[in-house]
């Protein structure tokens, strides 16, 4: 995947947060930045989808619920179509839609998700 070099500044405080951060990850604190910045780019462009750990790294969620996207998935799958996938958890069905749309955009991530092998941060472009 290509890479573009983002920058910004912040007040010491928070970079001395993130340092200890990416200590705790053990990662740098450049890629503990990058993937703050494509998780809340994500966040922002797909509501309801947030990031979480998981047993196999990084993974897409909906937020406030338990159920990864790649889950929303299958179940769609299984059902065929957003009414009886949104019966199945009970949830409304712009839920499923919202997981859907971000299934459709990130397929590769999504699949990598379903077979455990998630990487680090999500795919972006």
């Amino acid at each position: 995947m290509s890479t573009a070099y983002v920058s910004g500044r912040v007040p010491a405080r928070y970079e001395r947060l993130v340092a200890k951060q990416a200590r705790a990850a053990r990662t740098s604190k450049s890629d503990l930045v990058a993937r703050y910045v494509i998780e809340k780019s994500l966040e922002t462009e797909f509501p309801g989808i947030s990031f979480r750990d998981s047993l196999s790294g990084r993974e897409a969620y909906l937020t406030g619920r338990r159920i990864a996207v790649w889950e929303v998935l299958a179940v769609y799958h299984e059902a065929r179509s957003i009414e009886r996938t949104a019966a199945h958890f009970g949830w409304p069905r712009i839920l499923v839609k919202r997981a859907l749309a971000y299934a459709r955009a990130f397929p590769e991530e999504i699949s990598r998700s379903r077979e455990g092998e998630i990487d680090t941060a999500p795919v972006a472009g």
